[in-house]
């Protein structure tokens, strides 16, 4: 029986600052995972079918509401974290009351608590039901290659054949060469004895990550990464077959005025831009790392 430990649930801490959110997923990922649910549903429209949706992992509700929104008829969203689910269930409550006088057919939700390794524990919930399955920052949170390989297989006894499986995960690349100094809106802390990590010798090591939230304060965490060998055989032993690889990143176009500072120059960097090209006034570094 696989147990959990304290970094399982260490996001139930950050249950406020989550619920702020960080910029990037603002402008990068939210739009992004919104367009696929939007290109999924689309699909299903088109043959008449009614889908129901597994978000593992849900946080505080930030993609089960927006589920709902691209016409799932039923969410089975869980996370580790009480205090996450509490928060994703009060969330989408208030989502749900907000369209009750709107279209009809905006479907239900239930949560529970509950691990993406145990999924097949949740009371009432069957096998091959469900039409989509997503994972947002799930699997690096896990303490193992034996836990993400255990999660995927709840999660596969649970999809529907031909089913959809989406997983959105921090860049291994960004991962590996990001070092203490900020770096947009993640600070990638080194080994204590101030080297980098390496793809092969530190895979599944925990590493620690600072992460400037919207609100302001920085929160520490631990997560892992994996090599692309290992995700590709995991997701093979499975039964899935990965059908699309996406890498989505912010260019210097996609940068809204009202940016923070500090996330405005990465971008700038990440696209070999001169600060001096968008803002004449621009001195020094430091005024945008710690504005």
């Amino acid at each position: 029986m696989l147990t959990m430990n304290d970094e399982d649930q260490q996001w139930g801490k950050y249950k406020d600052d989550y619920h702020e959110g960080v910029w990037v997923k603002d402008v990068l990922e939210i739009p992004f995972l919104e367009g696929l649910f939007k290109r999924f549903a689309d699909e299903k429209l088109k043959q008449g079918n009614p889908w129901k949706a597994l978000d593992v992992g849900c946080g505080m509700g930030k993609y089960t509401t927006r589920l709902l929104r691209a016409g799932a008829s039923y969410v089975v969203a869980s996370d580790v974290a009480a205090e996450m689910v509490a928060g994703a269930k009060k969330e989408t409550e208030q989502f749900l009351l907000a369209q009750s006088g709107g279209p009809a057919g905006i479907g239900e939700a239930e949560f529970h608590v509950c691990s993406a390794v145990h999924l097949t524990s949740i009371p009432r919930i069957e096998e091959t039901t469900f039409d989509l399955a997503i994972c947002i920052y799930v699997f690096c949170n896990l303490v193992s290659k034996e836990h993400v390989k255990q999660a995927l297989a709840e999660i596969s006894k649970l999809l529907r054949p031909g089913a959809t499986f989406m997983v959105y995960e921090p860049h291994v690349v960004e991962y590996l060469t990001g070092t203490a100094q900020q770096t947009g809106n993640v600070e990638y802390v080194p080994k204590a004895d101030g080297t980098g990590y390496k793809y092969f010798e530190d895979e599944g090591k925990p590493r620690t990550l600072r992460i400037r939230m919207n609100a302001g304060r920085p929160i520490e965490i631990v997560n892992r990464f994996y090599t692309l060998s290992f995700w590709v055989t995991a997701f093979s032993e499975a039964g899935f077959q990965v059908t699309q690889f996406h890498e989505p990143h912010i260019s210097v176009t996609d940068v809204p005025s009202d940016a923070p500072s500090f996330m405005r120059l990465q971008v700038l960097k990440n696209n070999e831009v001169d600060p001096h090209e968008v803002d004449p006034d621009f001195e020094d570094p430091e005024e945008y790392l710690n504005d």
